[in-house]
């Protein structure tokens, strides 16, 4: 059935209120979609910026990064050695002080070639004379020196062709 109103128009009831109202929400509805696909936008250019800010400032520390990783390699490997000299020096004992005693105790005529360390706690001295009696001599001081306990001539040699004596002595210090 088809309505059709015979009032006049003064008395007619107005369309325009529904179509206005509809037209307003539909303009609301469209500012309100486009508002969201412009902050979308934005937020995608704003991150898009950073992200290119960040890559470039990545590539600019690149050398940085690598003199450090270099730097800690190098830092690393100082550490190792120090360790390692630190560990190597703790099991040496150092014979500086008995080179010292001995060269002062012992005469002109006395030229030492080796001073070492044997496994049983004793000092070789390995050396050469002009002549038997001042290796003697060089006995004697040793064995009378208050800083050794025992000392003992292991050999002796008189080379034919040079006009020395050669000699090996193993004497036994206090405290080492």
């Amino acid at each position: 059935m088809i309505r059709i109103n015979l009032l006049p128009h003064a008395e007619r009831q107005s369309k325009w209120p529904v179509n206005r109202l509809l037209v307003v929400a539909g303009c609301l509805i469209s500012l309100t979609c486009s508002s969201l696909y412009s902050y979308s936008l934005f937020q995608i250019w704003t991150l898009d910026n950073k992200l290119q800010a960040t890559r470039t400032q990545s590539q600019l520390l690149q050398p940085m990064r690598i003199a450090m990783n270099n730097a800690n390699n190098k830092q690393q490997l100082l550490t190792k050695k120090n360790t390692l000299l630190a560990t190597i020096t703790n099991e040496h004992s150092s014979l500086y002080a008995m080179i010292e005693h001995v060269t002062k105790v012992s005469s002109s005529q006395i030229k030492f070639t080796d001073i070492a360390k044997n496994d049983k706690g004793f000092v070789v001295i390995k050396g050469w004379a002009l002549s038997y009696p001042d290796i003697a001599e060089f006995i004697q001081t040793m064995e009378k020196d208050q800083f050794m306990l025992e000392s003992a001539l292991t050999s002796v040699e008189q080379k034919a062709n040079a006009e020395v004596t050669t000699f090996e002595l193993a004497v036994k210090p206090r405290g080492i």
